[in-house]
């Protein structure tokens, strides 16, 4: 019997794993849950502390008037925070309009995107790194920054990640249930942020990758399923392109001093940014193939925009990639594979180099002061939702 190669770049590898011995039934559902639940229970934990602290700033999109008001306001400016404030407004009729209600969604859906990711990884490589990579999003500063914010980025990146986790299990076992479950998760990440269909160039390499491997026609169902999906925001692309050409115009900052902040912007923090990225440098899994599907996902998106940053204008905002998040935790947590205390350590780390930014987060200004983050504290998040007249004012909560 021919033995087999030490790497193997089969199609189906990811998703089955490695052959193991059958282990106990308690095990078994132990480690089938745990990568998922114990990320999203940490984040919700994380999430819900100084979820008041803050008072509601410029950034956060905010909610007033009846639905009709809304489209219309939208029409005039912010066209893609529509669909995240009529969101916001028919859930604050059930759960009121608090701050904490009106942040609890971006809460709830960063939550669920660490469970997505813990479960990612569970089915991509091992259930021990699933349940690193999981953590290891929960302990970075921006998943709590957008957890504590009530914008539509927490909502795209879970939609993102959950079209991701589809994807893969569409492509594993293709099914008409799977891939309009994945039809439904874009056009859910396009409804949430149109930017997030930024996606879709990661997992057209995934699928391109896959069809080579293996050459199974069925894994084509991909192209019509995405333009159908695409369908459902392409109204919003368009009026949010037309509205915000000049938008971009107005960022500040020259596209070296943007290239320099980009691992704090995007990780929240420079040092667990930094760790993290070193971590995911050294990623090892016997499928080559998912490596590099992975890496193309964590870095073709942020790349591209921040090599477009040098030839047409500012276009580089990390909220637009955050997507990207999920690949990067998960290959770092492919090269501690089958290292427990390394890996206990390296969430540790992280988590202990981002602490300073984690309590800044959290910090309640002093009356009367403002900041980029925050503004003076108001009772409610509401707002006569009044059209923007400048790209200045729309480039705050965009």
């Amino acid at each position: 019997m021919q033995a087999q190669a030490v790497h193997d770049d089969s199609p189906t590898r990811p998703l089955s794993g490695p052959h193991r011995r059958p282990a106990r039934r308690a095990a078994t559902l132990f480690w089938t849950w745990i990568p998922s639940l114990l990320p999203a229970a940490a984040m919700l934990a994380v999430g819900r502390i100084g979820l008041t602290g803050p008072a509601p700033g410029p950034r956060e999109a905010l909610t007033g008037g009846s639905p009709a008001a809304l489209v219309e306001a939208g029409r005039a400016a912010d066209a893609v925070l529509v669909p995240y404030r009529l969101l916001l407004h028919y859930w604050s009729q059930v759960a009121g309009d608090s701050v904490v209600a009106l942040r609890a969604p971006s809460l709830l859906a960063m939550a669920l995107a660490a469970g997505l990711t813990g479960e990612l990884g569970r089915r991509l490589v091992t259930p021990g790194a699933g349940l690193c990579g999981g953590l290891l999003l929960v302990a970075l500063p921006v998943t709590s920054r957008y957890a504590q914010q009530a914008g539509p980025h927490a909502l795209a990146l879970c939609a993102a990640t959950a079209a991701t986790l589809l994807l893969y299990l569409a492509l594993d076992r293709p099914g008409a249930l799977r891939w309009i479950g994945y039809g439904l998760a874009v056009a859910v990440a396009g409804l949430a942020h149109p930017a997030t269909l930024l996606v879709l160039a990661g997992h057209t390499y995934t699928v391109v990758s896959r069809w080579r491997l293996s050459r199974q026609r069925s894994l084509f169902w991909w192209f019509p399923v995405t333009l159908l999906a695409l369908v459902v925001p392409a109204p919003l692309v368009s009026l949010g392109v037309r509205q915000h050409t000049a938008l971009f115009l107005y960022r500040p900052g020259t596209p070296w001093e943007m290239l320099r902040a980009a691992p704090e912007a995007f990780f929240g923090a420079a040092g667990a940014g930094l760790l993290v990225a070193g971590l995911a440098l050294a990623a090892r899994w016997p499928d080559r193939a998912l490596l590099r599907e992975l890496t193309v996902l964590a870095v073709l998106a942020p790349v591209a925009l921040l090599a477009a940053s040098f030839l047409t204008g500012p276009l580089w905002d990390p909220r637009y990639v955050l997507f990207a998040l999920p690949a990067v935790v998960l290959l770092a947590a492919a090269a501690l594979r089958g290292l427990r205390l390394r890996a206990v350590v390296a969430v540790v780390l992280v988590a202990a180099l981002g602490l300073p930014q984690q309590q800044a987060l959290r910090q309640r200004l002093p009356s009367g002061t403002t900041s980029t983050a925050s503004v003076p504290p108001p009772a409610r998040l509401r707002s006569s939702m009044l059209p923007r007249s400048s790209p200045v004012a729309s480039a705050r909560t965009i």
